[in-house]
């Protein structure tokens, strides 16, 4: 670790990280090499993976909806007549086919 981080196994008085759960924040980020070569902070790589981490959550319970509400949607879709329009080509005759000649 680079940038007057010191590797050693208590807390950062910052963010709280041990030298492993910051290379696990950074890993979980794709910023494992950056933070090894001392781009990164262990505070900024737990940070960004806070952020990662709720943003997670809030989708997870965004996605959530009762099964009867997934169900009932479901049903009602395939109850209800689709249009898909079709296009059906016919072979020519030789009788119709322009003579080029």
């Amino acid at each position: 670790m680079k940038n007057g981080q010191k590797e050693v196994s208590t807390a950062c008085r910052l963010c709280g990280c041990n030298a492993a759960q910051a290379a696990a924040h950074a890993r979980a980020v794709g910023l494992e090499n950056d933070f090894q070569n001392g781009i990164y902070t262990c505070c900024q790589v737990a940070q960004w993976a806070d952020e990662q981490w709720l943003v997670w959550i809030q989708a997870a319970a965004e996605d959530i909806q009762p099964t009867d509400d997934v169900t009932l949607s479901l049903k009602a879709a395939e109850s209800q007549p689709t249009f898909v329009p079709v296009r059906i080509r016919r072979p020519q005759s030789p009788a119709s086919k322009p003579n080029c000649g």
